[in-house]
């Protein structure tokens, strides 16, 4: 079978929850003898111009096409992100030359909806998997600009008030005129691309009416339509999406496992946080916490992502470390060393603020390390309190430094916790569900 993934970045260097799940499932698929190819966008904010040209690569045996774009500099710089035909007719031609049996998209936010429409007029089979709330929220994350979580059930003009809130045309319009003459007047800049060019405004000012036409039509043309969590899915039938939606747990690429060999001797209790660097993910929520309970040497907190992605929040959370000796900044880390990681590791904690389902989750539960995690989302869907792990009240410092707390304080509750931590889906066993799921799809399809 010949496979065409379809997603917004790849590794090596974009990482992130979606890109190893369609990395661990492209390289699965091409180790059952398939054909797989991956087309990505690799650049998306920098260049002279909208289209900079592609280069095509193998990375760990799965051969990548990567785009490189400025979304900035797109013909209709606000409508190109939920619908943009350049991308559409690129695909289109790109679809001709390698003639793929069946397209998986795990992620449209930089390609837009339109490579949909070419893959349903070329009548190729379509699988989709729903790993962010793109198709919902513009923001990507349902949650508001105010920090606030958004279940999707909103007005189209809740969701640009959301966009705009900050701006300055959103400050003046609303300082200067009555509120039902402000909404009139943002909602019609909002179609005009003439003013949604403007830099306060690009990626903000959307057409709100049209984008939810767009993504629902989209959406409704695939064959299968695939999410993870139970929560995930009520937040696409709350937002209006009524078409069939089977929920398929992620699997896992656990080949590093083989070099885990248990956590390393430590007096002190390890916690720690791995993922993006990005106020969304709470890691300020858990240093502010970590430090009103680290009073002597019995516990440290190892914080592992990028703090130079966005520096102005990186240097935020150096100073709220205040050079605290028993707080570490280690950086990245590559996939494959994922078993050192979690070796000097003994309780992750996943403070994000939005409906985030990270699936470093599971890959601490398959080195028998329990999660502490907020009590939102898919996160409370899969950490169950005091069996695998503990939860906090979302977005509570007080609460998490209280659970961080236990773990210190409490004989025995580590060890409770992590024997009844749940077996971990495999990238294997994912790889032979996806297949019957593609079989499926091919035989409806012809």
């Amino acid at each position: 079978m010949k496979i065409l993934f379809l997603t917004h970045f790849y590794p090596p260097h974009h990482i992130g929850g979606t890109e190893n799940y369609t990395h661990g499932l492209a390289k699965g698929l091409v180790n059952a003898g398939h054909q797989v190819q991956v087309l990505c966008v690799e650049e998306w904010e920098t260049g002279a111009q909208y289209w900079n040209g592609c280069a095509d690569d193998v990375y760990d045996s799965v051969p990548v096409r990567r785009l490189n774009l400025n979304w900035t500099r797109a013909a209709n710089v606000n409508r190109d992100l939920y619908a943009n035909p350049f991308i559409a007719n690129y695909l289109e031609n790109y679809l001709r030359a390698i003639k793929p049996d069946l397209v998986h998209i795990t992620s449209c936010i930089t390609l837009s909806a339109s490579v949909i429409a070419p893959i349903k007029r070329a009548r190729l089979p379509l699988v989709i998997s729903l790993t962010d709330f793109w198709f919902i929220c513009p923001r990507v994350t349902l949650l508001r600009s105010d920090q606030q979580p958004c279940d999707g059930q909103v007005t189209e003009w809740d969701c640009l008030e959301c966009l705009l809130r900050g701006t300055k045309i959103e400050h003046w319009s609303q300082r200067i005129f009555p509120k039902p003459i402000a909404i009139n007047l943002l909602t019609g800049i909002a179609k005009t691309d003439a003013f949604a060019r403007l830099p306060g405004l690009r990626g903000m000012a959307l057409d709100i009416h049209a984008r939810r036409a767009v993504m629902h039509q989209a959406l409704a043309q695939a064959d299968r339509v695939l999410i993870a969590s139970q929560v995930g899915l009520d937040l696409f039938r709350g937002a209006g999406f009524a078409l069939p939606i089977d929920i398929v747990h992620y699997g896992h690429d656990l080949s590093w496992l083989d070099a885990y060999h248990g956590k390393t001797p430590s007096r002190a209790i390890r916690f720690g946080f791995s993922g993006q660097i990005a106020p969304m993910k709470g890691p300020q929520l858990l240093i502010e916490s970590f430090r009103t309970i680290a009073q002597d040497d019995a516990a440290r907190l190892l914080i592992y992502g990028n703090l130079d992605k966005d520096p102005a929040f990186g240097q935020h959370l150096r100073a709220l470390a205040n050079q605290h000796p028993a707080i570490e900044f280690r950086g990245t880390y590559a996939h494959t060393a994922s078993a050192q990681v979690f070796g000097e590791m003994d309780v992750l904690v996943v403070p994000s603020l939005w409906n985030d389902y990270p699936l470093i989750i599971n890959e601490a539960f398959a080195t028998g390390t329990p999660v502490i995690a907020s009590d939102f989302g898919g996160m409370s869907e899969f950490v169950k309190h005091e069996t695998n792990g503990l939860l906090f009240k979302r977005g509570d410092p007080d609460d998490l430094a209280r659970q961080l707390k236990r773990i210190v304080a409490e004989p025995g509750l580590l060890a409770q916790l992590r024997a009844h931590i749940p077996p971990v889906k495999t990238m294997t066993q994912a790889v032979v569900e996806m297949q019957q799921i593609y079989h499926s799809v091919l035989t409806a399809s012809s």
